[in-house]
């Protein structure tokens, strides 16, 4: 929030706010357009966060699909084609509303994460760090502040392949724009909800990845970025790169169901790295993190993983508010959770 980013309950207010900026813009009809479907959407199912609103999506074409018989999967596909369609519209604003953002982001110099880092590193910024802490991060955030903050602190190219293993070791390898395996007994970052500026596409049956570098200088987010003129589009929806954001119902049903999304790779990898690292973890932070019902079924599977049951620190503002709520809905938590009601 300190660096120009909507809280998840204040995101509609923000896409408000940016539908007057683009209205000024030119080259952006058909972003504008999937601008004012979503708050279409928000406003007429009064869903309090984007989030929300791709649940009440995919559920509303849950119960249209359930009278239809066997013989009816065209109308089946249809519904599936409507729903995604609207989900695609939700994923390409919060990309755009984003990376509008980045730049003076940047310029702010990060202070709080520039912090952590040092926190993690133990001050040291040459490579040799990576290997020399048993800190992990995992993120449920779509922005790109902590790798901004993260090529900032050890001095690298803003175009270097951050995410790659010898850096982020975030399982993907953007040289190659395909995934990676995960480093062992190194810093890993997970992005357990996927990134605003990554693409993902089916090319030959195998998931491919791309990204919008990071930068310091402003983008120009019209429809060239998300529909480019030079580039064809393919007959098959697969084909064509879609946000690797991936909301968390999306992502719970990746996990547990038998789907072929572009991203279901992505987030079942993710998710398995992110098992391990909890299940050794010494102590676990939730930083600035709220603990919203949407996401709680898979977070607390993940630290009920942990072998030595260690404690985990919430660290928010309303750390105390948190923990009270949590000690009663989870008992067998309730021990380990402790309160640091400060500020990241």
């Amino acid at each position: 929030m300190s660096y120009g980013y909507p809280l998840a309950k204040d995101f509609f207010d923000a896409l408000k706010a940016y539908q007057g900026t683009l209205e000024r813009r030119t080259n952006c009809d058909r972003l504008k357009q999937s601008l004012t479907n979503t708050i279409t959407l928000i406003e007429k199912h009064r869903a309090p966060t984007t989030d929300r609103l791709v649940r009440w999506i995919e559920d509303e074409v849950a119960r249209q699909k359930q009278p239809l018989g066997f013989f009816q999967a065209t109308e089946c596909s249809q519904l599936d084609q409507k729903a995604w369609d609207k989900i695609r519209d939700a994923k390409i604003v919060t990309v755009a509303l984003f990376l509008e953002r980045e730049a003076a982001a940047w310029q702010s110099e990060l202070v709080g994460y520039e912090e952590f880092l040092h926190i993690i590193f133990n001050n040291n910024r040459n490579a040799d760090a990576l290997k020399a802490t048993a800190d992990c991060v995992l993120s449920f955030n779509y922005d790109r502040l902590f790798e901004m903050a993260f090529i900032d602190y050890f001095q690298l190219r803003s175009q270097e392949n951050c995410y790659a293993q010898n850096w982020l070791n975030a399982g993907l390898d953007f040289s190659r724009n395909q995934a990676s395996d995960f480093a062992s007994n190194q810093f890993c970052f997970l992005k357990l909800h996927g990134t605003a500026a990554m693409q993902v596409a089916d090319k030959h049956g195998q998931a491919r990845y791309g990204m919008n570098a990071l930068r310091k200088s402003e983008w120009i987010v019209d429809d060239n970025l998300f529909w480019p003129a030079d580039k064809k589009t393919s007959p098959l929806p697969k084909e064509n790169p879609e946000p690797l954001i991936v909301f968390p119902h999306e992502k719970e049903r990746a996990r547990e169901a038998n789907t072929a999304f572009n991203f279901d790779g992505y987030i079942r990898k993710t998710w398995d790295q992110a098992g391990k690292v909890i299940e050794d973890a010494e102590q676990i932070w939730a930083i600035g993190y709220s603990f919203d019902p949407t996401d709680r079924k898979s977070i607390f599977e993940l630290l009920r993983k942990n072998k030595a049951s260690c404690d985990i620190v919430v660290q928010n503002p309303e750390g105390e508010k948190i923990c009270n709520e949590l000690k009663l809905r989870y008992s067998d938590l309730a021990p380990r959770l402790k309160a640091l009601s400060d500020v990241f």
